[in-house]
């Protein structure tokens, strides 16, 4: 199965997972994950849903998903962004 695949099923069956164990578990970097995921969304077998109200105030040092102060999530020019990846069902 093609790594594009396993990430379309890891998101399938992984509720709650961080992109990044997802990537771990497929083998594949972060960065390869999410332009993995943005081919998902675009082909409308995922969305992804900006949930900025859900970011700490303290910034990505004080998120759960950061990393030594660092997005742990996708970011914008404003910030950091929460993204919210869910399956779209045909």
């Amino acid at each position: 199965m093609s790594a594009l695949r396993q990430i379309l099923k890891e998101i399938t069956t992984s509720r709650g997972a961080s992109l990044d164990e997802i990537a771990r578990r497929v083998g594949v970097s972060r960065e390869e994950a999410e332009s993995m995921v943005d081919y998902w969304v675009r082909k409308g077998r995922l969305s992804a849903e900006d949930m900025a109200a859900a970011c700490p105030s303290g910034g990505c040092g004080g998120c759960p998903q950061g990393d030594h102060g660092k997005p742990g999530c996708g970011t914008r020019r404003d910030g950091p962004v929460l993204l919210a990846i869910s399956v779209r069902r045909p």
